[in-house]
This record gives C-alpha cells, structure tokens and sequence, in this order.
C-alpha cells in the first residue's frame, strides 16, 4: 500500500531542508551565508556612523604616499600591515560566494552532459574552479604591468629602488585576493566533500601556492614575484584547459574534433611549460644574484616612519622592512630555483609516464587482438570437431540400417 501524500511531501521536505545550522545545512548554503555577510559588512561600509570601522574590509589601509617627497608617480601607494587581516576575510568570503556561483551556475551544469566517473569528476571541478581564477589573475596582471610600465622600463625595474615604499591599490589588492583565494581552498575542501586521497594533494599545492605569495609580499619582493606569478598562471591554464577538453574526449568517444582539439592544448601546455619556465629560471637569477646586490645591506632593517598628514589624527606609523641582505636573496635564489626545477622534474614524469601508457596501448590491443583471434579460431574447431562426431555417429546408423535391410531381404 502505498504512502499518503502527506509522508511523501514530508520525507522529500526533510532531505531538501536539512536542521538550521546542522553539518548538511551548512554545506548546502556556505554561498548563501558567506554572501549574506559580506552584505553585512557592504552595509556597514555605506553608512556614515559606521563606515570608519567596515571600510577597513574592502581597501587598503596603510597610506605610504605621504613619506615619498621625491616621488614623481601620481599614484596613491600603500604599504602592508596589521589592517590587512580584515581585508583578508572579507575577500575570503567573496572567494567562497564566487566560487559557489562558478560551481552552481556553470561546472554544474556542464559535469551533467559529461557523466563522468567519481574521480574524473573530482579532477573536472578543480580545473574548472582553478582556470577562471587564473584566467582573471593573468588579465589582472597584465593590467598591472601596462599602467605601471613594467614593459617599458625594462628589466631593470625589478630591483630599481628596493626596498619599495610602497605599492599601487591595485597591485595590493592583487596579492590580497591571491593569498584570500588560496586561504578559501582550505574550508572549500569540506564543504565540497573532497574524497580523502585527494585531500593530501590539495592542501600540499594549496599551501605552497599561500606560503611563496606570503614570502613574496612580505618580503617587499613585489615586482618580481607578480611577473613569476603570472607566468605561472598562464602556463597552468593550458593544462587544465587540456585536462578538461580531455575528460570532454571521454564523454565523447566518438568526436575526432574534440580529440583533435585535446592533443592540440596538450602540444601547446608542453611548449609553454618549458619555455615559461626557462624565463622564470633567468628572471630569478638575474634579480636575486645580480640586480638586488647593487642595493644590499648587512642585516634586515626596519625603519618605522609616522604619517604626517594633518587631515589623519590616528598617529599612524608605516613599517617599512629591507630584506636585501645576502643571506636572504641566497635563500630566495635557491628556493625558487628549486622550486622550478621540482615543477619540470614532476613535468618530465608526466610526460614520460604518458608516452609509456601510449606505448602499451597498441600492444594491449594487438594482445586483445590475438586472444579474440584465437577465441575465434578455437570456437571454429569445436564446430568442425561437432559436425565430424555427428557425421561418425550418424554412419553406424546407416550401415546398421542397411544390414538390416539385407536380413530382412
């Protein structure tokens, strides 16, 4: 007999409508809260009797343009400190909602025409959530290096004036929005029930994205770590474009352009990795060995300056850190340098690990070939074997009958 309605309607209310702040309920609406919040504090941020203590979420803080008298660049500059920690959570926030729209509105919806297998699903997400992060970090980037004439000054300007005073709005809000995305990467893992074997590989590149952004920041090597960034960045974009146009290749067997179009963004991944990594190795070496040695000094220094605005009455003092010294720039050259050559070393076995399963996909199909061929040819013999046993048993019967016959003659 069937249910009533009503226990129907109730089952299927209780499964959509997890407990209030339960495990479940938390997971289904994490975009939800976390965009409910950073409304919170965007209101906070309107008013004018709450503005000075919601505005420190959304901008820069440290002013560093009133201590820069010689300064010919029109633009306001600002420096790191303690206030940056708000700002750091309001833009983890807008990671989590972003990332939760990405994957409602698009991934989502994509992965349903797929049907993927459980793991190649799991891979299908981190390459969709990771290429429009980098997509809109490159184009950043570039924004970056056109309005502050990184290529027209040359390669000099990676350690021209180090230690720097300070940096343009945007460029710190470039670095606060990367050190927040990977900062979200850390909850994402729970609340998209990432499978257990991929929790290890997640949070080992997670945290070593966090700690070489944070070394750079903090350390005022701004210049040259946006550049390596952004090479990097573009290199991984062709590798998960290739990683997704080959899990389409999966779902479509039978799609000679979409394999055509997955080998032809793996070609180019192979091409741009090397290359881009060739720059980064130069780039490193110039800045860290022969650049920065102009500028150095013997310990790290700190000079603390206070502002001198009359319209600021916070005495405010703005920390500026000189990091140039020997050992530190040796530290940096053989880190990154190592860093490097780890990322071509793990390339290389990928490549090579690829060509080996290449190489034994046409000897496992010349194995198949042979053993279906000899299937083939055993369930032929049973035939011939079957058909000659009839032909002997039907002979006895034969002769049988026909000496009979002669008997009864």
């Amino acid at each position: 007999m069937p249910p009533p309605p009503s226990a129907v309607l109730k089952k299927k209310t209780t499964s959509k409508n997890p407990p209030f702040l339960s495990q479940e309920f938390l997971i289904q609406n994490h975009g939800d809260i976390a965009s409910s919040i950073i409304m919170i504090l965007t209101l906070g941020a309107v008013f004018h009797v709450t503005s000075p203590y919601f505005t420190v979420f959304f901008g820069p803080r440290h002013n560093a343009t009133n201590f820069i008298s010689y300064s010919t660049v029109p633009a306001t500059l600002f420096n790191y400190g303690y206030k940056d920690l708000a700002m750091l959570f309001a833009y983890t926030l807008v990671c989590i909602t972003v990332h939760a729209i990405w994957q409602e509105y698009v991934l989502d919806k994509l992965n349903k025409k797929l049907h993927l297998s459980k793991s190649k699903n799991a891979k299908f997400f981190e390459s969709g959530q990771l290429i429009l992060f980098y997509v809109i970090s490159v184009l950043w980037a570039l924004k970056l290096f056109q309005d502050e004439s990184y290529f027209q000054s040359g390669l000099e300007y990676l350690w021209r004036d180090y230690p720097y005073i300070g940096m343009t709005i945007w460029t710190q809000l470039f670095f606060i929005i990367q050190i927040s995305y990977w900062l979200h990467n850390y909850p994402e893992l729970y609340i998209q029930k990432v499978r257990k074997e991929d929790i290890p590989s997640r949070i080992f590149y997670t945290s070593l994205h966090l700690i070489t952004i944070l070394y750079g920041y903090l350390t005022r090597f701004w210049r040259i770590s946006l550049i390596l960034l952004t090479i990097h960045y573009f290199i991984e974009i062709f590798h998960h474009l290739s990683r997704l146009a080959y899990f389409y290749t999966t779902a479509k067997i039978h799609s000679i352009k979409a394999k055509s179009i997955s080998k032809y963004l793996l070609n180019i991944w192979y091409y741009i990795f090397i290359v881009g990594r060739l720059i980064s190795i130069v780039l490193i070496w110039l800045t860290f060995w022969f650049g920065l040695k102009s500028s150095s000094v013997n310990k790290i220094s700190y000079t603390s300056t206070s502002l001198t605005d009359s319209n600021d009455t916070s005495n405010e003092s703005i920390m500026v850190s000189n990091f140039n010294t020997p050992t530190v720039r040796l530290f940096t050259l053989v880190t990154m340098g190592a860093l490097q050559f780890w990322l071509v070393w793990n390339f290389i076995q990928f490549h090579m690990r690829r060509r080996r399963e290449q190489g034994g996909a046409p000897s496992t199909a010349t194995t198949l070939t042979k053993v279906s061929n000899k299937l083939k040819q055993k369930q032929q013999d049973l035939k011939t074997d079957k058909s000659e046993t009839d032909e002997t048993d039907e002979r006895p019967a034969i002769v049988a009958n026909g000496i009979g016959n002669k008997k009864s003659n």
